[in-house]
């Protein structure tokens, strides 16, 4: 599907990128990575539109990955950030390519609907390993419950999950719950969720004791 409408989708992320909650989340994010080494990844980065809003105003020396399970969708970010990022083909469930507590941020934009319960809990723990102790995490989601409906489009397996949901799967990988925002969306007959979260560890273990 994706790959059928990553052109359209692009140009739809031209003018979503200048939402308010984007310039919030991504700004909260670079507020939070002062003092935190490492690249920041985009497990799900779609024609780019998060990686060079962040590289533009936020933080113009972090180091960036883009994965994306489409291959069109890896083209156009490829040809959008160009030197800016490293954009790979690849699944956000498995980062076997990327070591352990090495990364300091991963995004995942409306990307989990796609998964079923056990494999976003698995990819929690995915992520919570390649980040470093004091790492951020931020999943951007479809809130609610049951699936959504594509009509005619497509047949691909959507789900939304719940902010009690996603706050205890990624408690259970390791992080700390930050913030859980729900906002509605307009013209959707659904809400979004942002959530951010700290990987823990002996880091952030000695800071709590504190």
């Amino acid at each position: 599907m994706y790959d059928e409408s990553a052109e359209s989708y692009a140009a739809l992320m031209d003018g979503e990128i200048d939402l308010p909650i984007y310039a919030d989340v991504l700004g909260r994010l670079a507020k939070r990575l002062a003092g935190v080494s490492g690249a920041l990844i985009d497990t799900s980065c779609g024609p780019g539109h998060m990686l060079l809003r962040y590289h533009e105003q936020s933080d113009r020396d972090r180091e960036l990955v883009g994965i994306d399970l489409s291959p069109k969708m890896v083209a156009l970010a490829s040809v959008s950030l160009g030197p800016v990022a490293d954009i790979r083909l690849g699944d956000m469930r498995n980062l076997d390519e990327v070591e352990t507590d090495s990364v300091a941020a991963v995004l995942s934009f409306f990307a989990i609907h796609h998964i079923d319960p056990e494999e976003v809990a698995f990819s929690l723990r995915e992520w919570k390993r390649v980040l470093c102790p004091g790492g951020q995490l931020v999943v951007a989601a479809w809130e609610g419950t049951g699936s959504i409906d594509y009509g005619d489009e497509s047949e691909i397996l959507a789900l939304r999950y719940t902010s009690g949901e996603i706050r205890d799967w990624a408690q259970a990988a390791g992080f700390a719950v930050d913030r859980c925002l729900v906002e509605p969306v307009s013209e959707m007959p659904m809400d979004a969720l942002y959530f951010e979260g700290t990987a823990e560890g002996e880091r952030t273990r000695a800071e709590s004791d504190s």
